[in-house]
């Protein structure tokens, strides 16, 4: 069996990519951020992993490429990898952010195991939980240009997976904790908690346009509760990582801010 993970923010996507390397098996991400591209990592012979990007130029739309090996065996080493958005071999600032031509290796994209993101081979790209993104899945208005029938081919035929924190507390308190930093020390607590409520509301507006569009395109899903679901189950799986283990890869707020994060989050779900 082959999967999908859709996801909103805080949706343990790495974590996925970790695991799925961890079992020898293959993974692609469709990164649906401000930089479009593609990611395919396939494990190889001693311990490495071929990493492979595409993406397609601004300007002339040619689809270029880049690959690196990275040694992945050990729980360190895979969950502390450079993060696919590390792009430093190109100026991410040539990418097409609503690319023409990029869906002419979604093919490879869905050879793998897991399709990380998959809603971007239904042509929504934007950022996830973005203003933008929402807008464009309410009214079903996808800006890239893909092969759509052979999109919903692919997920019909997969099992489709719909990741949610069951742990409200715990999902908003990570918001708080990965810090725009700059927001924080530049315009004061009351600028950056709104900042990041309004990122959240958006989020969580996303996950309910997630489900429609799904319903919409026939495509079948079920869920997957990342606070008590077994992801070896799931995911047809052998090799487990605790997922503890991964719990403050993405926590960035200074350390003199952190004993007001409880505080926020209180506040935030108060008020929503």
């Amino acid at each position: 069996m082959k999967y999908t993970y859709f996801a909103p923010l805080k949706g343990g996507k790495f974590f996925i990519r970790s695991l799925f390397q961890y079992n020898q098996k293959s993974y692609s991400l469709l990164s649906a951020g401000h930089d479009t591209f593609l990611n395919i990592t396939k494990p190889s012979i001693n311990g490495f992993h071929i990493c492979q990007w595409y993406w397609e130029k601004k300007f002339t739309h040619e689809i270029r490429n880049w690959f690196e090996l990275r040694h992945l065996t050990t729980e360190e080493e895979l969950l502390y990898q450079h993060s696919e958005h590390t792009l430093k071999f190109t100026n991410t600032n040539t990418f097409a952010q609503c690319p023409i031509n990029l869906y002419k290796i979604f093919p490879q994209v869905y050879e793998s195991d897991v399709v990380v993101n998959p809603l971007v081979s239904l042509g929504y790209c934007s950022g996830i939980g973005s203003r933008e993104m929402n807008y464009n899945l309410e009214r079903r208005m996808a800006p890239m240009n893909v092969d759509l029938e052979f999109s919903l081919k692919e997920l019909r035929s997969r099992c489709n997976i719909v990741a949610y924190k069951e742990n409200i507390f715990d999902w908003v308190q990570n918001f708080f904790l990965e810090s725009y930093s700059n927001i924080l020390e530049r315009e004061g607590e009351d600028v950056y908690f709104n900042h990041v409520s309004n990122k959240i509301n958006d989020v969580r507006l996303f996950e309910k346009l997630l489900i429609n569009v799904l319903e919409y395109y026939r495509i079948p899903y079920e869920k997957f509760n990342l606070d008590s679901d077994d992801y070896c189950k799931t995911f047809g799986l052998t090799k487990s990582i605790d997922t503890s283990s991964h719990k403050d890869r993405f926590t960035s707020l200074p350390y003199k801010y952190r004993e007001k994060v409880k505080t926020w989050t209180e506040n935030y779900l108060l008020n929503n």
